[in-house]
C-alpha cells in the first residue's frame, strides 16, 4: 500500500533529526508533506519516493539490496599481460630508483624530448595554504583552482628538460615499492599506459624540514625506447595526504640503505648500461650491478658470464623480477 503523509510545523514542531522518521520505513512513501518543517533532507531514506512538498523529485539512483552488502576486496594490480608486467615493473624498478637517489637529473633518459608533465594537488577551498602540501601548491595544476587558460598552459611542463627540472624542485623522497599497485589501461606494440599508485615519505634533509608520509596516483604514457625499455611522453602525477591505514602500513620491510642504491655514484652511460643489462638478464638493479662491476662494465663480458652462471643455475632466484 502507497503512502502520502503530511506534517506540518504547527502539528510536529519538534522534529529535527531525520532518525524520527525510522517508524516510516516501513511503509511504502511515494510523498511526502514536510511543510514549514526544519527537516527537508529525509527523502534518501525513502528510496520510493516520488514527490516532496508537492513537487516532483529527481529520479533515484541505488541498488534495491535489503541487506547490508560487502563489497569484494580489492585484487590489487591488474596488469593484463605477463609482458606488459614486466616491463613495467623493471621500468618502476629502475625510475625510482633514480627518482629517490636524490638526484632526478638522470631521469633525463627517460623521458622523451617533448614529453609532458602535470602535477595536481587536492584543492582545499577553505584554506588552500593549509592543505598540508604546502612544497606541491604552486605547481599543482588542479583545474578546480586554476582558471586562466594562460595558466593552465604554464603549468603543464613542456619538453624533458622542463619536466626533469620541475621534478628536481620537488621534496626528496623515498618510496615504498611493496605499496605500488598498477592498473594498465592501454597495451599495443606502440604505446603502453599504465596508472600507479602508493605511499611515500619526504626525507628530512634539515631541521627545518620534517618527515611526512604522502600518498600519490600517477599515470604514465609510454613508449618503446631504443634500449628495450619504456620512453615516459606523458606523466600525470597526483599527491594527496596519506590515510591513516595508508601510514600504518607504509615501510613495513626494511628501508634499503643509502650505500645499496646504486644509481648516484653511476655516470649517465652506466647507468644507461646498468638499465639495459637488467632488462635483458632479467635480473634486479642491485643484482645487475655486481656482474657489471665485477667484469668492468664490460657488457659483453658481462653477459657472458651470466649466462654461463644461470646455465649452470649459480644465480639464486632472489636475483631476478618477479
Amino acid at each position: 500500500m502507497e503512502a502520502v503523509i503530511k506534517i506540518i510545523e504547527e502539528n510536529i514542531p519538534q522534529l529535527k533529526s531525520e532518525h524520527e522518521l525510522d517508524k516510516l520505513k516501513g511503509l511504502k512513501l511515494v510523498e511526502l508533506w514536510l511543510v514549514r518543517n526544519p527537516l527537508l533532507l529525509c527523502a534518501r531514506s525513502f528510496p520510493q519516493l516520488l514527490k516532496l512538498d508537492g513537487n516532483d523529485l529527481p529520479p533515484h539512483i541505488g541498488f534495491d539490496v535489503e541487506t547490508p552488502t560487502t563489497l569484494p576486496p580489492c585484487k590489487g594490480s591488474c596488469f593484463g599481460s605477463d609482458d606488459a608486467k614486466v616491463y613495467i615493473q623493471r621500468f618502476l624498478q629502475q625510475y625510482y630508483s633514480v627518482y629517490d637517489s636524490g638526484d632526478r637529473q638522470s631521469l633525463l633518459g627517460a623521458y622523451h624530448d617533448d614529453a609532458l608533465l602535470s602535477l595536481t594537488t587536492p584543492y582545499n577551498v577553505q584554506n588552500p595554504s593549509r592543505s598540508g602540501l604546502r612544497e606541491y601548491f604552486k605547481d599543482s595544476r588542479n583545474l578546480k583552482r586554476t582558471k586562466d587558460s594562460t595558466m593552465r598552459f604554464h603549468l603543464l611542463k613542456h619538453k624533458r628538460l622542463n619536466v626533469v627540472a620541475l621534478l628536481n624542485e620537488l621534496p626528496k623522497t623515498q618510496h615504498d615499492i611493496t605499496s605500488f599497485t598498477v592498473d594498465v589501461n592501454a597495451y599495443t606494440n606502440t604505446l603502453l599506459s599504465f596508472t600507479v599508485g602508493g605511499v611515500f615519505k619526504e626525507v628530512v634533509v634539515d631541521d627545518k624540514s620534517k618527515e611526512s608520509t604522502r600518498a600519490f596516483s600517477r599515470v604514465f604514457i609510454t613508449v618503446p625506447a631504443v634500449n628495450s625499455g619504456l620512453c615516459i611522453i606523458n606523466d600525470q602525477l597526483f599527491i594527496r595526504m596519506a590515510t591513516t591505514e595508508q601510514i600504518s602500513r607504509a615501510f613495513v620491510a626494511p628501508a634499503p640503505t643509502p650505500s645499496s642504491s646504486p644509481v648516484p655514484t653511476l655516470t649517465a652511460p652506466q647507468q644507461e648500461m646498468l638499465s639495459t643489462f637488467s632488462l635483458k638478464s632479467g635480473m634486479k638493479l642491485e643484482w645487475s650491478l655486481k656482474c657489471l662491476q665485477d667484469n668492468e662494465w664490460d657488457l659483453n663480458k658481462a653477459a657472458q658470464i651470466f649466462t654461463q652462471l644461470k646455465t649452470a643455475g649459480k644465480i639464486p632466484d632472489v636475483a631476478f623480477l618477479k
